[in-house]
C-alpha cells in the first residue's frame, strides 16, 4: 500500500461509512473516487439505509457513469456471491433486480431527466434532446463565428 493511500485512509472509510450524509467526491484522475462511490452506494444498500432506486450516483463523462455503473454492479455480485446470511442475500437480490432504476449518469443527464419529469415547471419542450459533444463544439464554433460579426 502506497503512503499517500495509507495517508487518506480515514477519509476513504469516511466517504464508505458516513451514510447520514450527502457527498461530493473531488480527487484526480486514478486516486479511486470510483472505488469510494462503489463501496459507498454498497454500503448505502447493506445498510439498510437506502435501496438501488433512491440513489442517483453522477459522473462528468459518460466513460465513467458506464463504469461506475459496471463496476457497482459487479460488486453487488461478488457481495451476492459471497454473503451467507438470507436477509442480506434477499437485500442484495432486490438491489440486483433493480438497478435499471437507480441513476447513474453525467450531471446533463441528471438535469434533462429531471426537466423532462417536470417539463412545464422546467419552460421546456418535452421532447427536448440533448446534444453531443460534436455538436456542442459546432454551436460553439458558430456562437462565435456571429459574435466576431
Amino acid at each position: 500500500m502506497s503512503k499517500e493511500i495509507f495517508q487518506d485512509m480515514d477519509v476513504r472509510e469516511q466517504i464508505k461509512n458516513d451514510l447520514c450524509v450527502n457527498m461530493l467526491v473531488e480527487a484526480g484522475a486514478g486516486s479511486g473516487k470510483t472505488t469510494s462511490m462503489v463501496n459507498r452506494m454498497v454500503s448505502l444498500i447493506t445498510s439498510g439505509k437506502c435501496k438501488v432506486e433512491n440513489i442517483a450516483a453522477i459522473t462528468f463523462t459518460r466513460k465513467a457513469a458506464q463504469e461506475l455503473k459496471e463496476r457497482f454492479q459487479n460488486k453487488l455480485e461478488k457481495c451476492y456471491r459471497e454473503e451467507t446470511h438470507t436477509r442480506m442475500k434477499n437485500i442484495l437480490k432486490e438491489a440486483l433486480n433493480n438497478m435499471e432504476w437507480c441513476f447513474i449518469g453525467t450531471i446533463h443527464s441528471f438535469c434533462a431527466s429531471m426537466l423532462r419529469e417536470r417539463p412545464i415547471e422546467g419552460a421546456v419542450d418535452p421532447n427536448f434532446e440533448e446534444i453531443d459533444e460534436v455538436t456542442d463544439k459546432q454551436l460553439h464554433k458558430q456562437a462565435w463565428q456571429q459574435y466576431l460579426l
